[in-house]
């Protein structure tokens, strides 16, 4: 029997609007890993705000849960409804450009917009949006903001949650928060939107944000650099850091496990060295001298390093190769074979110390499992997957691999989750390893702003 709901729904959403063929609804079910496979009454794309409150608002009086989702590139989980008696609420109609701001280096954008079309959009008024992540082509903006998304030139511009400065949401009561503004300044009390930003859709339905930009970068300059073991990468992050200062946009570190398999899966992407080293480093110089300035620069900072096994991209197409290396790694997992991932937070001056244990305690005591480490250096932020046989036990294995790890990286001051966020698969993990203050607010907050616990039930809390 179809839910009263759906009825309803349809008296004011267009047949576009309103999704309940299985064969549509069937690849919105499906998490990016394809782990979780979910159940939903029918998927409603609203085209405005006052559309996605009447939505929620109808979901209220029948009680029927709301699972906020963006692109489906998330990689915990929190975008899957996991109860037949849900609706998944979708952006992809919210997909305007409202407003390009080029004097107050702003944009306003709607939750639907694709990042590569932000940031082309951006492009065309001779701004940079810097926000730039291996789904850029799929992630839309909804769910970059409930992720805090962050991606490949944090160190330099931050993650989403410094990226935004106002916000327009839907509440769990039906209500429009119309919080978007252009204001650098603006000292009023709460900063509500940061309330929104890496909630995981479980407060409300972000419908809008306006967007900081930055200057366009008129060059850039990149170079991969191999190294003997993590103390190096530490010592020429450092070296570049001091030497580069703002200039510096990304500092990406690459393990020989990660560059053995890019070669096997992907032997058409030339590596600039003839063996795997130990460790490789991709880095990135951008601003606004030309690419002969910052190619030289970067040439000097590594001759000054003593580093003598490196490669500077001589043009664009150069340096989008060695970005490929970096951009390719999680695609040869996938062609490689099962795979448990981890997302973790160190603070950077732990990160030799945090590899050589975990080398050290996983040969001991899960020896089948490949530690495939890459990731973002700059901001502390190491994506630790090990590649498993086929055909083992991936459940098992991933348990024994995750009691491990997050001791391990609690151990060193870190986290558990950089960027992934805590979905359905790290709730259980946060409850235990966090602040226990710290959690009960969060449910506090939940509690207050969705009594019914109608957003995204399961997911974070």
């Amino acid at each position: 029997m179809t839910h009263p709901l759906l009825a309803e729904l349809a008296t004011f959403l267009p047949p576009a609007g309103l999704v309940v063929d299985p064969g549509r609804l069937a690849p919105r079910l499906i998490d990016a890993r394809k782990r979780l496979h979910g159940q939903a009454l029918a998927l409603a794309l609203p085209d405005s705000a006052d559309q996605a409150a009447e939505i929620v608002d109808r979901c209220r009086a029948h009680g029927v849960a709301i699972v906020p989702q963006g692109g489906n590139t998330g990689l915990v989980g929190g975008a899957t409804p996991m109860r037949a008696d849900s609706l998944l609420l979708g952006c992809d109609r919210l997909n305007r450009i409202r407003q390009v701001d080029p004097a107050g280096y702003a944009l306003t954008a709607e939750a639907g917009c694709i990042l590569d079309d932000i940031r082309a959009a951006a492009e065309a008024a001779g701004r940079l949006f810097p926000l730039w992540l291996g789904s850029s082509g799929s992630a839309r903006l909804g769910g970059l903001v409930g992720t805090n998304a962050g991606g490949l030139q944090v160190q330099r511009y931050g993650t989403t949650r410094e990226l935004v400065l106002g916000l327009e949401a839907v509440l769990p009561d039906g209500r429009i928060h119309r919080g978007l503004h252009t204001l650098r300044k603006r000292n009023v009390g709460y900063d509500l939107k940061q309330l929104f930003i890496g909630a995981e859709g479980t407060l409300g339905f972000v419908t809008a944000a306006t967007l900081r930009l930055f200057p366009a970068e008129r060059g850039q300059a990149v170079a991969m650099v191999a190294l003997d073991d993590a103390a190096q990468v530490l010592a020429l992050f450092d070296r570049a850091k001091a030497a580069a200062g703002e200039v510096l946009t990304a500092f990406e570190m690459i393990d020989r496990s990660a560059l053995t398999l890019l070669a096997r899966h992907f032997a058409a992407v030339a590596q600039p060295f003839a063996e795997p080293p130990p460790y490789a480093v991709l880095i990135a110089l951008s601003g606004g001298e030309a690419d002969a300035v910052l190619a030289e620069r970067l040439a000097e900072l590594l001759l000054g390093a003593g580093c003598d096994d490196a490669a500077v991209a001589q043009d664009g197409s150069q340096a989008k190769a060695l970005w490929a290396l970096r951009e390719l790694i999680p695609a040869a997992q996938v062609r490689q074979g099962p795979s448990i991932k981890h997302d973790l937070a160190l603070p950077i001056g732990a990160i030799p110390a945090f590899l050589a244990e975990a080398a050290g305690l996983l040969a001991q005591r899960l020896p089948e499992a490949q530690p495939v480490v890459f990731g973002h250096v700059g901001d502390g932020n190491l994506h630790f997957n090990l590649s498993l046989p086929p055909g083992s036990e991936q459940a098992e294995l991933e348990t024994r691999a995750n009691l491990l790890l997050f001791e391990l990286v609690a151990r060193h001051g870190g986290d558990i989750s950089a960027e992934h966020g805590i979905g359905r698969l790290r709730i259980a993990t946060a409850d235990a390893c966090h602040d226990p203050v710290e959690r009960s607010l969060m449910r506090q907050i939940k509690a207050m702003l969705d009594p019914d616990g109608l957003f995204n039930p399961g997911v974070l809390l």
